[in-house]
């Protein structure tokens, strides 16, 4: 197991740092970096209150989108996505979460067949940040994390708002002005440690079966990204002007499924994520809300949401699930509250949501009955420039995975194509794309 902890940045773009644009350092003309988000929220929303019924800019808003009414600007809703099985099951609760998540349908339940789209672009825009990307579970349960390096090779969530913070400005963190800054002598040792296993690399791969050189080959990948993270932490950062650290959660909060918790904790953790992305801590946050068939309960209800999408009958007069429906706005709420937060930092031309793409997804587009077609997924913020907000898409039963190639050519990923199979795609949604 490696651990880095070391000297960081802890200071945001300031407009000192600008050019007169607002769009890239001064010092050395290199942009302001993009950022990447993933949010996730379980059990969907209801087709009848949240699919606009006009396309492109200019839709109504619908009941179920009403919470992110203030960032209309910046969010791009997709509805009418098609998610094809390519022989395997439906698995339930899982197939979405895969197929928006990586492009594949999954061949088995619980697994990804691919990186997710979060370490798909913190691939390519990481380096230089303390860490390649962080997550985070509002409700506490470490199996909360959907992101993923293949297979079962999922990144651990912080679970509680002062594990986050610990982590992020807690043991390990220099302040950047202290005058007699100078790299922590522990991670030259730990640096010095990894070269050397480095160099006999090739030596311990010449009596290796193929099996065992493609794990040997992924772990000496892993040395390098810590390599690069600790060669970050040695360098004195650029950045030196001082912001507030913020203070630390409470010890007692509790973490839970109970939704006046999960209601508390998301602006916390949203708000610690936002700082380490203006901080450049990271340039990949993710954090989910719940797991796929969210056990998110309203106290008092005997059912909680996912026992409610299957008992809950459909009322004969709405058309729908009442208490559904509204399980599904407290997602949408919870969704505006990370935004709220990443749109409050302002930075050059605009603020860190706009600078940033947030890729909200979920696992079911109906969930009393598992269905996957018309899974809901939306985009907010600019990123940068590089993509037009305000608009909702009807993808006109188009796979899935044109979103996430979308947000990955957004993003500036060097990608011709996304996902696999059924729904390899090499046609983004170029009207977004600025």
């Amino acid at each position: 197991m490696f651990h880095g902890s070391a000297a960081t940045m802890m200071v945001p773009f300031l407009d000192c740092f600008l050019d007169s644009k607002g769009k890239a350092l001064a010092a050395t003309g290199q942009k302001v970096p993009t950022r990447f988000n993933t949010f996730f929220f379980g059990c969907g929303l209801t087709k009848q209150l949240w699919v606009p019924k006009t396309a492109g800019q200019n839709y109504e808003t619908t009941v179920q989108l009403k919470p992110l009414e203030a960032f209309k600007s910046k969010l791009n809703v997709f509805s009418g996505l098609r998610i094809p099985f390519d022989d395997n099951p439906n698995y339930q609760h899982w197939s979405g979460v895969a197929a928006a998540a990586t492009g594949i349908s999954p061949s088995k339940q619980g697994q990804f067949d691919s990186k997710t789209i979060d370490q798909q672009v913190a691939d390519v825009i990481s380096r230089g940040a303390r860490y390649k990307s962080v997550a985070a579970a509002a409700s506490g349960n470490p199996k909360e994390s959907y992101s993923s390096l293949g297979g079962l090779n999922t990144l651990p969530p912080e679970t509680t708002p002062l594990g986050l913070y610990t982590r992020l400005f807690g043991p390990g963190f220099q302040d950047p002005n202290a005058p007699n800054w100078k790299p922590d002598p522990s991670i030259i040792v730990q640096q010095s440690v990894l070269s050397v296993v480095a160099d006999d690399r090739k030596r311990a791969m010449m009596h290796l079966g193929a099996s065992d050189k493609a794990r040997m080959d992924q772990y000496f990948t892993s040395v390098r990204e810590v390599e690069l993270q600790m060669a970050t932490q040695l360098q004195r950062p650029e950045l030196t002007a001082k912001v507030a650290i913020p203070t630390a959660p409470e010890h007692d909060m509790v973490v839970n499924n109970a939704l006046p918790n999960i209601k508390r904790n998301v602006p916390l953790m949203s708000k610690l994520g936002a700082i380490a992305l203006a901080t450049d801590q990271t340039r990949v946050f993710n954090l989910s809300i719940s797991e796929p068939g969210s056990q998110i309960f309203i106290p008092g209800d005997s059912l909680g949401y996912h026992q409610s999408t299957h008992e809950e009958p459909i009322d004969p007069i709405l058309g729908y699930q009442p208490r559904v429906a509204q399980y599904n706005v407290h997602s949408m709420e919870l969704f505006a509250m990370m935004l709220k937060e990443l749109d409050s930092i302002q930075e050059g031309d605009g603020t860190l949501l706009d600078h940033s793409l947030v890729f909200a997804y979920t696992d079911q587009s109906f969930a009393k009955i598992h269905a996957v077609d018309g899974l809901p997924i939306l985009v907010a913020g600019l990123a940068s420039g590089r993509m037009k907000g305000g608009f909702h898409v009807a993808g006109d039963n188009s796979t899935v995975s044109r979103v996430g190639l979308t947000a990955m050519k957004a993003m500036g990923v060097s990608v011709d194509s996304w996902g696999a199979n059924s729904m390899e795609t090499k046609s983004p949604f170029t009207e977004l794309l600025a």
